[in-house]
């Protein structure tokens, strides 16, 4: 529990101009930048909050007079206020609150689940949340390794030679929504298998992580039926801080990351660079083909914001990544050299207008391109090499308003245009002309506090969508505060999700394997329901949680292989038996896969998490998962999944040291490969440790062991070795950070 209880205010009647001017600051009484404060009205439950400024302070306004409770957490949710008590009256009244190390860490400020701040506990639906001082100290550079320790997220360790996608409660990547501070990230997510690449994504310039799992399209819109990641970035807390971060290790591995930012008045701005780079691997002796290719990356992150007036602030970010990777593969006409080359570029502006107390307007515009090239060529023999390329453009404009109507309801409502386009040789139907695709949306969210311990959160979507018309989706949720130890939420919502572009038009001829992959025109879009009920019991140092869940997907699209034609004639037999039109133009002699609407899916079990404070400096924390995947209409389990899933970490702290040590274990069931012929993958378990040392001047030293049991695939010990997992084994990571912070 976020035990962040400050404040308790006395008084009756209505009171508007009155309120609170709160000041926030650490242990050593420096102050806190970006904290969250929140005033709670005792009797209706009517929260009214502020976040701080570069000088540590705050206005809150409330709306009535009354008995308030009034809390204060750090943006990351490490730090908490202590209690205290004052009598408010008709003037503003002024308080100071003094944040320290929370007794549990699991209460965090998120957004994702309802578009705006509440408690992680508090949230309708359930919402994961890793924060920044907890990916420092596992000391992972890459967004794909952090949500492998999610509960309920699967994320396949080690697959950089593939897109580092992840499954929500079983749901695929395609169904899956990534953004970062709100806004899609780009990366073909259309024709890479329907995921956004998370080994792309740096984690450094990160906050926190949040996912927000079940149905989000009523909030999100198409892509959410299965679940929101979002990426939120760095905010300066003073007025100047910088800090660069070296690490290297096995496989060639090295990080380099520098960071500088401040907030000063109505003006604040960050900065972060980064490089990265690792060797290619093989797993099987003797093998020309590379698991893991050779990687270099480079990261830039740039976001400002100045403050024209209290009423009023723009802000400016451009992110970017340039990404190359070479690799060896074994096809039928023998080695090849795969050489590939991606980057990616978004720039977005956000205007935040105050209109009035109880009013916010939010306008944003938004353009993002990902473009890649690849070049596959022969080894040892005289033969072209292959190319191909791919590109993707989004624009997008948005405008949110917010609403405080009356005492009871928080009403938030927005209208959404978005433009993506899709080309590329040998990737889609009409190459390098591209397929393009447009929609608009209007979505409406009504927080209604109903009762001082029960609150409703009730939604909907329309969607006009450029190639499928018009669809609606409702969503329903509550929390209700039992008491101060027992919570209980439900949640329940449908999606729409149209077909990608990719569905629709991919035309993709594998250049070192005989097959090819083809659109389908004809597609109808997936429609999706997810039912969430949760119980959470808390206490002064330990958290019990459990969630059931229930996701069903309808008209899922999936490719099948309907074949290999031999000839002409053949291939256009089978073209009009499907309904694809010629110009698709595919290859004879080839493995043939089309996408098709084949599939009712459910996916349903419990998530069991826990979190408990052993003594002042040891903190334990873990969590289980039962998954069942079924496809409905065969009624076989759906495969790349696993049964039961667990997490565990440790934390030990000794302050006076600056000792920082941890042990987190991820443990897996069998998983099915092949539902039909009933091939599995073996169990396994992977355990990982980091340590920290904090030195003085803001210098800390760490070293990490990944995957220090080595754990790798145990069919790499049959006599003719193979596998299913690409896991290399035990790794080691040795970093040094430097940080400094200038204070007013």
């Amino acid at each position: 529990m976020l035990r962040t209880v400050a404040v308790l205010v006395w008084g009756g009647g209505a009171l508007f101009g009155a309120g609170l001017r709160v000041s926030v600051v650490d242990a050593q009484g420096g102050v806190v930048a970006n904290a969250r404060v929140v005033a709670r009205h005792a009797a209706t439950g009517r929260e009214f909050s502020c976040r701080t400024s570069a000088e540590g302070g705050c206005d809150i306004v409330a709306g009535l007079k009354g008995a308030y409770w009034v809390r204060a957490s750090s943006e990351t949710g490490e730090l908490e206020a202590e209690a205290t008590q004052l009598q408010l009256d008709e003037e503003r009244q002024t308080v100071n609150l003094t944040l320290r190390p929370a007794t549990l860490r699991s209460a965090v400020t998120v957004v994702s689940g309802s578009r705006q701040e509440e408690l992680q506990e508090e949230s309708p639906v359930k919402v994961e949340a890793i924060t920044r001082p907890q990916m420092l100290t596992t000391g992972y550079e890459r967004v794909s390794d952090v949500l492998q320790e999610i509960p309920g997220v699967l994320v396949r360790r080690g697959s950089t030679s593939t897109v580092g996608g992840e499954q929500i409660q079983g749901i695929d990547s395609r169904q899956v929504l990534v953004l970062q501070d709100g806004l899609p990230v780009v990366g073909a997510r259309g024709i890479k298998a329907g995921a956004i690449n998370l080994n792309r994504q740096t984690s450094d310039r990160l906050t926190r992580i949040e996912v927000a799992k079940g149905a989000g399209a009523a909030l999100y819109g198409s892509d959410a039926i299965g679940g929101v990641i979002n990426l939120i970035t760095r905010e300066p807390s003073v007025p100047f801080e910088t800090g660069v971060v070296f690490s290297g290790g096995t496989l060639g591995q090295f990080d380099g990351r520098g960071d500088l930012g401040g907030r000063k008045g109505g003006w604040s701005y960050f900065l972060n660079l980064g490089q990265s780079r690792l060797d290619s691997y093989s797993l099987l002796p003797n093998s020309v083909t590379t698991v893991g290719p050779q990687v270099l990356r480079h990261d830039l992150l740039w976001k400002t914001r100045y403050t024209f007036h209290p009423r009023f602030s723009l802000g400016f970010t451009a992110n970017a990544f340039h990404n190359r990777e070479q690799g060896r593969n074994l096809s039928e006409t023998g080695p090849v050299q795969g050489n590939s080359r991606d980057s990616m570029q978004t720039y977005a502006l956000v205007a935040d207008w105050l209109l009035s107390a109880t009013t916010n307007l939010q306008a944003r515009a938004y353009a993002a391109r990902y473009d890649e090239s690849n070049l596959t060529t022969p080894i040892g023999r005289p033969a072209a090499p292959s190319p191909s390329n791919l590109n993707e453009r989004l624009k997008r404009l948005d405008a949110t308003i917010s609403q405080q109507a009356g005492l009871r309801h928080f009403l938030q409502g927005g209208v959404e245009w978005a433009q993506t386009l899709y080309r590329g040789a040998n990737r889609l139907v009409g190459d390098n002309a591209g397929q393009q695709v447009t929609a608009v949306d209007t979505w409406l969210q009504d927080k209604w506090t109903a009762t001082r311990r029960l609150t409703f959160s009730l939604g909907g979507r329309v969607t006009s969508h450029s190639m499928f018309g018009s669809a609606a989706v409702p969503k329903a949720g509550a929390i209700l505060k039992l008491n101060d130890s027992w919570i209980v939420r439900g949640s329940f919502g449908l999606g729409f999700r149209a077909p990608d572009l990719g569905q629709l038009y991919f035309r993709f001829a594998n250049p070192a394997s005989f097959y090819q992959v083809i659109g389908n025109p004809n597609l109808k879009p997936e429609h999706s329901q997810s039912f969430q009920a949760g119980v959470l019991f808390r206490q002064r140092r330990y958290r019990l949680g459990m969630t059931l869940y229930r996701n069903q997907i309808r008209d899922l699209i999936e490719s099948r292989l309907v074949g290999t034609p031999r000839s002409t004639a053949e291939l256009n037999a089978l073209l009009a038996a499907l309904g694809i039109p010629f110009f698709f133009d595919p290859l004879i002699n080839r493995q043939t896969f089309i996408y098709f609407n084949q599939s009712r899916i459910f996916t349903q079990g419990v998530e069991l998490d826990a979190e408990l404070n052993l003594v002042r400096n040891l903190r334990a924390s873990g969590a289980y998962t039962f998954l069942q995947a079924v496809d409905r209409n065969t009624r076989l389990p759906l495969p790349q999944r696993h049964r039961h899933q667990g997490q565990l970490r440790v934390d030990y702290l000794i302050p006076k040291l600056g000792l920082t040590a941890n042990v987190r274990a991820s443990f897996f069931s069998h998983w099915v490969l092949n539902a039909v012929t009933g091939t599995r993958g073996l169990p396994y378990q992977i355990w990982d440790t980091y340590v920290g040392k904090d030195f003085r001047r803001g210098i800390q030293m760490f070293l990490a062991v990944d995957n220090f049991n080595h754990s790798r695939d145990g069919k790499l010990q049959l006599a003719t070795p193979s596998f299913d997992r690409p896991d290399y084994g035990r790794m080691f990571r040795l970093g040094l950070r430097y940080r400094f912070q200038k204070r007013d």
